[in-house]
């Protein structure tokens, strides 16, 4: 493997066994990402169920 994935895997490993840790292995989502997904599932709910009646 190589030397600095090899380095970013142990580090991520480190941080989800370390609980008292501030930072964790990866970013929080984005409350937009979180919010256009909501929306685009609403939109294509509706759609779908316009379209079927």
């Amino acid at each position: 493997m190589d030397q600095e994935f090899e380095a970013e895997l142990e580090r991520r490993l480190a941080l989800i066994d370390d609980p008292q840790s501030e930072e964790g292995p990866l970013t929080p989502l984005p409350w937009l990402d979180l919010l256009l997904t909501a929306g685009g599932l609403l939109i294509l709910t509706v759609a779908l169920l316009w379209w079927s009646l």
